[in-house]
């Protein structure tokens, strides 16, 4: 469309050709429906503990968020090596290389065996010292490391599952994926209900009995993924020296992308746990508050994560067909839809609120300030459903992790953390008060999200992004939509 159309085109018309591009629409909602539902189940098993724990008592739910940090910490580091794996696999899925495929698994699978046994052992000899960083409370010390010293041994299931999964979305099947997680929330929920309360005949175990349903769920979906990844005709199998026989130049160029990813996601998980450090200053109730918030807020998410990881995939499959200028206009698309979703959340949990905090049993204080936390988040939420997407999704689709990394860094470790300690130290002020401070990086953050966006520097060819195969066989056509 000239520039002298687009001035007489009514809005209407406008809006009519923005939907009019079915391959698009069609693509977004076969990629994205699956992984919202698996994003929401998975949110799901982490709600589901915190519902019946907080059943329980205040102490125990705290207890559960501050070790749930630690896996926090974990999640961000597995999920960096999944996604920065998802880069090369969606783009080599385009172009039709299954052998980069396997290459790309077999350093994103002995990633993940290393950072798992790191943080188990971590988890399984320090526990104590891990959760005296997050509350200094002695109940919920004690709970704490009840809990961590056993859910632990699920991480390294875990981090394996992470990768497959992410896997499997970007060669265009997110459908698996969804319906093994169904499963895993299925028997987390099932062994919470018999552990944490001491039915049909089972002890009342409390924490350890929502860490052991963690545990046994994990370990199932770990084991269903691996079956279905393994399959006949799967893209993901090969046979064993495909994955390993990448070469040091491979790995050096696979991980110049992989690592910034990590970095930024650790970077965010490391700044989002001094978050709960600050909150611990203000208190128990604090915490308690904070855990509950950002699980609901996780919820509410599931819709945009969804989304950004079918941008990936998207945007790094048109990359990798050659197609700079599609991938373009899919990033407007992107952008756009997520702050229109954006807004109708915010409304929607701005005005929910108190009715979420009524299915949880914490204290008066706490109620209170988990209620004013939600309407915060109510109110930036379009700004963050636009910034999430676009990093994740499209930025990192488009092979551009260094600035993604730059800005997420900079504006959490500037704004966002300073902010959180000077509220909650110095200026001693209540939790929903500091948080509202550190809404205050998310609008800077969307600035520099939105330029970098229009400027389309973020938009790099296959072979800044991933470089040429060293020798290998010939890549196979694709099928991708």
């Amino acid at each position: 469309m000239s520039k002298e159309t687009a001035k007489t085109t009514p809005p209407g018309g406008r809006i009519a050709s923005f939907f009019r591009d079915p391959v698009f629409f069609r693509t977004l909602f076969v990629l994205a429906l699956p992984i919202v539902i698996q994003n929401l189940l998975v949110s799901s098993l982490n709600m589901i503990d915190t519902l019946m724990i907080g059943r329980v008592g205040e102490s125990e739910v705290a207890a559960v968020g501050v070790a749930n940090q630690y896996f926090f910490l974990l999640q961000m580091a597995i999920n960096g090596i999944a996604s920065g794996c998802s880069v090369f696999i969606s783009q080599f899925w385009g172009s039709g290389n299954r052998a980069g495929i396997h290459k790309v698994l077999g350093i994103g699978f002995f990633s993940m065996v290393a950072v798992g046994i790191v943080f188990t052992l971590l988890g399984l000899l320090i526990p104590s010292q891990i959760i005296l960083l997050f509350s200094r409370d002695e109940a919920v010390q004690a709970f704490g490391r009840d809990y961590l010293t056993i859910v632990c041994l699920s991480y390294l299931p875990t981090a394996i599952s992470f990768l497959l999964a992410n896997a499997q979305r970007s060669v265009g099947n997110a459908l698996g994926p969804m319906l093994i997680s169904f499963g895993a929330v299925a028997t987390n929920t099932f062994f919470n209900y018999l552990l944490i309360f001491g039915k049909a005949g089972f002890p009342v175990l409390g924490v350890k009995g929502a860490a052991i349903a963690t545990l046994i769920a994990r370990v199932a979906e770990c084991v269903l993924l691996l079956v279905f990844s393994l399959r006949k005709r799967c893209p993901l199998r090969g046979k064993i020296r495909e994955y390993v026989d990448f070469g040091a130049a491979f790995f050096r160029k696979t991980y110049a992308t992989i690592f910034p990813i990590v970095l930024n996601e650790g970077c965010w998980g490391l700044g989002f746990v001094l978050y709960t450090v600050a909150y611990g200053f203000i208190g128990t109730y604090a915490i308690a508050a904070a855990n509950i918030t950002n699980t609901v807020q996780n919820l509410f998410m599931v819709l945009c994560l969804g989304m950004a990881s079918a941008a990936l995939v998207m945007i790094g499959n048109r990359i990798g067909m050659g197609e700079p200028d599609t991938a373009r206009r899919y990033s407007r698309k992107f952008t756009i839809i997520a702050a229109a979703i954006g807004l109708l959340l915010g409304i929607a949990l701005f005005a929910c609120a108190p009715l979420i905090l009524t299915f949880f049993e914490i204290s008066p204080e706490g109620s209170r300030a988990a209620i004013a936390i939600l309407r915060i988040f109510g109110v930036i939420f379009a700004v963050r459903m636009v910034n999430t997407l676009t990093i994740i999704g499209v930025f990192r689709g488009g092979g551009d992790a260094g600035y993604a990394l730059k800005l997420e860094a900079g504006t959490m470790w500037l704004i966002g953390v300073p902010l959180a300690f000077f509220g909650s130290c110095v200026l001693r002020l209540p939790v929903e008060q500091v948080v509202l401070l550190i809404s205050i990086e998310e609008i800077v953050k969307c600035v520099f999200v939105l330029w970098r966006l229009k400027s389309g520097k973020w938009l790099h060819s296959m072979e800044e992004t991933a470089g040429s195969l060293p020798d290998g066989p010939t890549p196979e056509p694709s099928s991708a939509e």
